[in-house]
């Protein structure tokens, strides 16, 4: 095995196997999906280097746990079928309810995305089904999905 561009502590091995075991990635080939991730370097998508372990993820289907890429933090954040958060009342990822009384039905929806790290918000609207098609055409437009 190629020398490994970070230091992993003593149970390393079995810890992962377990913490990807709990979100539905085991799969029969763990041991060849491991080996690659422990010594990648660079994210798979934008070829972004990892500066320590923690920015390395396993990307995967969310739908059925099938392992895709080893990539950083903000990959892994645009993919599209990353899960809605569990506040989000919206149940569309990247759209959120904001609280707004001067607006007839007091709040508004709100279209965020994550650039460069950081949270940005896109467009605004009291019409949630347009903002929806609105961020859909936009992330597509932005190859935001990857």
């Amino acid at each position: 095995m190629s020398e490994l561009p970070f230091k992993l502590y003593k149970d390393h091995k079995a810890n992962t196997k377990r913490s990807w075991k709990k979100k539905g990635l085991i799969t029969d080939n763990f041991e060849e999906i491991y080996n690659k991730y422990i010594i990648a370097t660079h994210c798979q998508l934008c070829n972004k280097q990892f500066e320590n372990t923690i920015n390395r993820q396993m990307e995967h289907c969310h739908a059925t746990g099938k392992f895709r890429n080893i990539v950083c933090n903000s990959c892994n954040q645009r993919k599209a079928d990353v899960k809605v958060r569990t506040d989000n009342p919206s149940g569309y990822k990247g759209i959120y309810k904001q609280i707004d009384e001067s607006f007839k039905q007091g709040f508004t929806w709100r279209f965020q995305v994550r650039i460069n790290g950081k949270q940005k918000t896109i467009k605004t609207s009291v019409d949630f089904e347009k903002l929806v098609k609105f961020a859909e055409k936009w992330k597509k437009d932005n190859n935001y999905h990857t």
